[in-house]
């Protein structure tokens, strides 16, 4: 047999990879985790402007609390600093400042007034020492007339090492140098500000670390670089000749090893269980409360005595928005629970399909409305199905959840039931929004995780959806496909069984 150096470094470059994604979400979780006290602050400013300095100081002591990640945190009126978060005799220098006096912090205000979004510049150097991330975020006066004005800027200094530190960066890991570039969230064409520049010029192995606005390029290769992959084929004779000589030797304990792999299985098999029972029982104590916030959410947003208007609503909205995306999430984890801890969903009854798609529709209304997205569903009177219902019901929510998020404004979500073929009713979901890419698709059908995708609006994802979807269908005994044409919309198709009540 010959090992060829291709094969090894196609291997490493794997091990490499899943190390790179894995620091990935790390980092940009600890660092979005962050950069949303600017945001809270931003969108509670945007909606009360004649904010008091010390009103500031109790909001940024609520936010940022004992955070140790958080250096400071500051309001700029106009773009002149005016309240800085903790207070100290060094920070207190800076009230006072400028930002468009600054050369460097000009160019940065000036780009998050014209595209709205968060900037991340740096690392720099602090004053009273060490690196830090700064975090800039618009403030726009939303209880004035659109377009609305330019307010002031909120910042958050985030310190550089602390975040190294959390998110359990370093440059040496398993074996595989990382380094890290895109200075000023400029990607491929900022500087180096992590490990050593020369890992860029060895062919690294790459993944995207998005920033509101830009994105930094986190790099790998191995300790010895590729080059230590030439004389695989004379290190593959030698480890096998002692692989040889090692299972020689292990044979004459192979029965003892059998016997404890037998102990070790079945407690691994209750840890199993207990983990999973773990899941549900906390998933099932989130989602009361969670359901308590949605349904409050659309009750001021309802029509009546209790509607909440004018600057306030948009906060209602993020909140409904918010809590619904999380339920979801939480009816996915309990159904991926389910089917792991029950092998297969059985559980089969024969209803009427009408009124459970209205349910589901009924609560997707809210969210469609937001987006101004038009929501309609086609049941034939009379049209029975046979499968478990919770299994129909997580289908539809991830389904028509993925039809609205990648929906334009002003788009349309039509739900319909096509006459009985080959014996099964087949069910559409279909969208007018963006599409999606050939590649995807045929991950989808070869059975891959196709990942998480923003919507139109931003929308965020698990990436789960379409594959629990495919899961939960495959165990029912039902079919699962997509249609799409990128820029013009996507429908997903699946199959019913018809059912026998009338």
């Amino acid at each position: 047999m010959r090992w060829s150096r291709e094969r090894w470094e196609n291997d490493e470059r794997t091990r490499i990879m899943e190390i790179l994604v894995s620091q990935r979400s790390t980092l940009e979780s600890e660092l979005y985790a962050r950069i949303f006290y600017t945001k809270s602050v931003a969108a509670y400013v945007s909606l009360r402007p004649t904010i008091s300095m010390t009103e500031y100081d109790n909001l940024a002591a609520e936010l940022v609390g004992q955070d140790p990640m958080i250096n400071s945190m500051a309001l700029s009126p106009k773009g002149v600093i005016g309240a800085i978060y903790p207070k100290s005799d060094e920070l207190k220098e800076v009230i006072g400042l400028n930002l468009f006096a600054h050369p460097e912090r000009k160019k940065i205000v000036e780009e998050t007034i014209r595209t709205g979004k968060t900037f991340v510049a740096g690392p720099v150097e602090l004053v009273e020492g060490g690196m830090a991330f700064i975090s800039y975020t618009p403030i726009f006066d939303k209880t004035k007339p659109a377009p609305f004005p330019f307010w002031g800027m909120t910042d958050i200094v985030i310190k550089r090492d602390e975040l190294y530190r959390i998110a359990g960066l370093e440059e040496k890991e398993k074996g595989v140098l990382l380094a890290m570039r895109g200075y000023d969230g400029e990607g491929n064409n900022g500087a180096v500000f992590f490990g050593e520049e020369a890992i860029f010029d060895q062919n690294p192995v790459t993944v995207r670390i998005s920033l509101p606005d830009g994105e930094w390029i986190l790099a790998g290769v191995p300790v010895g670089g590729w080059s230590g992959y030439l004389n695989q084929d004379r290190a593959m004779f030698y480890w096998l000749l002692f692989c040889a000589v090692l299972i020689a030797i292990l044979t004459g304990v192979a029965v003892d090893a059998i016997l404890r792999l037998r102990a070790s299985r079945k407690e691994l098999n209750q840890l199993n269980v207990d983990k999973d029972h773990l899941l549900s029982i906390i998933a099932h104590d989130l989602r009361s409360p969670l359901g308590a916030v949605q349904s409050l959410a659309y009750e001021l947003m309802s029509p009546g005595e209790f509607e909440v208007k004018g600057a306030g609503r948009e906060l209602v909205e993020m909140i409904h928005k918010t809590s619904s995306e999380s339920l979801i999430l939480l009816e996915n984890l309990l159904s991926w629970v389910h089917s792991r801890r029950s092998g297969s969903l059985t559980q089969k009854e024969d209803f009427q399909l009408s009124p459970l798609v209205e349910n589901v529709a009924d609560f997707f209304q809210p969210t469609a409305q937001n987006k101004k997205v038009s929501l309609e569903h086609h049941i034939p009177p009379g049209t029975s199905v046979r499968i478990d219902p919770r299994v129909l019901e997580v289908v539809l929510r991830n389904l028509l959840s993925n039809a609205i998020k990648f929906s334009r404004t002003g788009g349309s979500v039509t739900l319909g039931v096509g006459e009985l073929r080959k014996g099964k009713y087949t069910v559409s979901v279909r969208d007018e929004g963006i599409g999606m890419t050939k590649e995807r698709i045929d991950s989808f059908h070869r059975g891959s995780s196709n990942g998480s995708e923003r919507g139109t609006a931003s929308e965020k994802g698990t990436g789960i959806g379409l594959s629990l979807c495919r899961g939960l269908l495959s165990q029912s005994g039902e079919d699962i496909w997509i249609e799409s044409v990128q820029g013009e919309g996507t429908t997903v198709w699946f199959t019913l069984t018809p059912g026998t009540e009338k």
